[in-house]
């Protein structure tokens, strides 16, 4: 389908109006429109800027990702093919590239493709978690059920994705306005107080000399820091795949006093939930649980995972397994132990993660409540050094002038 412009006239009181829509042909957009009592004036496809100005835009982003999950599941549990959902996905979203890839599937589909195949093509922007569980869906013959699921985990992860990001938020920007106002303070404050002191001849004290010494090569110390920070990262981001490396970094992650408690529970949540959908839709134990170790992306819940599915192959239990890894709580222990004698894991494994991502909501907000004031008191000592060591030469020079 394409979109097009078109003017028409109302047969009954000459009324003229323009619009578009989407249809196959131009021929198509004019039968429909004489059915209707309007005399067509002109169709012709829209021009490509007619996206931009609605905001097209060329990325991907998770809510776009999130949006058409839902989309998909109301229009095809409403009745829609999954040919008319396809291309309605395709024509209204706000990614181009989204576009792009939507209309890619549906015509892999049209040629004979199956859906997780056609979805399969494009793992950049589909996860295997989503594409094994329209495959899922597909075999079982609950593909409704699957987009539905499909979507409530989107949500769920786009809302978790957003939570964090609304932690990070505030340290960040008081990250950024310390660095912002000690530079300022250091090129602009320092230099005028310091001219004045030099021809008073003022004795100066130590925290003011060490003062006026970062001031003095404020332009290479700050530079500096930004390439430092800068380095750093890239430097995270080239070996955090190194296999030692990620798994230091990823123990570490989980030992920090502050961050550790949360980063663990944020964790087992995308364990514990993938490995829930994936039991529920009828995908095999093992295959589960290897797509859920993908989604957690930490090295210690790979080392619980292969524990886990090395005493599957060998007839025994998750409860067996997951007892012996520090990584999974007493609770969860006991939550899969009852889970498994009463043949309801699947209930179990939801009802857990619902209770983990309640904690952490609670352990994302206490982390907040802990950041502020350290952010806040870090702020008021690097001022309050600069203001103490700017005015200690005047405390100074008023005893002299006094004596």
């Amino acid at each position: 389908m394409a979109q097009f412009q078109y003017t028409a006239r109302a047969v009954d009181n000459n009324e003229v109006f323009s619009s578009t829509c989407y249809a196959d042909d131009e021929g198509a957009v004019s039968s429909q429109l004489r059915r209707m009592g309007y005399t067509v004036d002109s169709v012709r496809p829209s021009p490509r800027i007619v996206g931009a100005v609605f905001g097209k835009r060329k990325r991907i982003k998770l809510a776009d990702i999130v949006n058409m999950c839902r989309r998909f599941s109301v229009m095809y549990a409403a009745g829609l093919s999954l040919m008319d959902c396809l291309s309605s996905l395709a024509q209204e979203n706000e990614s181009e590239k989204l576009s792009e890839t939507l209309e890619d599937i549906r015509n892999k589909i049209e040629r004979g493709s199956n859906i997780a195949d056609a979805f399969s093509g494009h793992l950049r922007v589909f996860s295997p978690l989503f594409v094994n569980l329209l495959r899922a869906g597909e075999t079982a013959g609950k593909f409704d059920y699957v987009l539905g699921q499909l979507a409530t985990y989107m949500e769920k992860e786009y809302d978790l994705r957003r939570k964090i990001r609304q932690a990070l938020t505030y340290p960040l920007i008081v990250v950024v306005a310390i660095f912002l106002v000690v530079t300022v303070i250091m090129i602009v404050v320092v230099p005028a107080f310091s001219d004045v002191y030099l021809k008073l001849g003022v004795q100066l004290p130590g925290p003011t000399i060490a003062l006026i010494a970062i001031s003095n090569n404020a332009v290479y110390i700050f530079p500096s820091i930004i390439v430092l920070a800068v380095g750093l990262w890239a430097l995270h981001k080239k070996f955090r795949t190194v296999p030692a490396v990620r798994s230091r970094l990823d123990k570490w992650k989980l030992s920090t006093s502050m961050i550790g408690t949360v980063y663990h529970k944020i964790v087992l949540l995308k364990f514990i939930r993938t490995l829930s959908i994936m039991v529920a839709a009828g995908i095999r134990l093992s295959e589960a649980i290897a797509i859920a170790e993908n989604v957690a992306d930490n090295t210690t819940v790979s080392e619980a995972a292969n524990m886990i599915q090395r005493n599957i192959k060998r007839g025994g239990t998750i409860t067996e397994a997951i007892k012996l890894h520090s990584f999974f709580p007493q609770t969860i222990v006991h939550a899969f132990s009852a889970g498994e004698e009463a043949g309801s894991l699947t209930q179990m494994l939801s009802k857990f993660a619902d209770g983990i991502e309640q904690d952490v909501d609670d352990g994302i907000k206490r982390l907040v409540t802990k950041i502020e004031p350290m952010m806040v008191a870090i702020l008021s000592l690097i001022v309050g050094f600069i203001l103490l060591a700017i005015y200690l030469p005047i405390f100074d020079l008023m005893k002299v002038i006094r004596k």
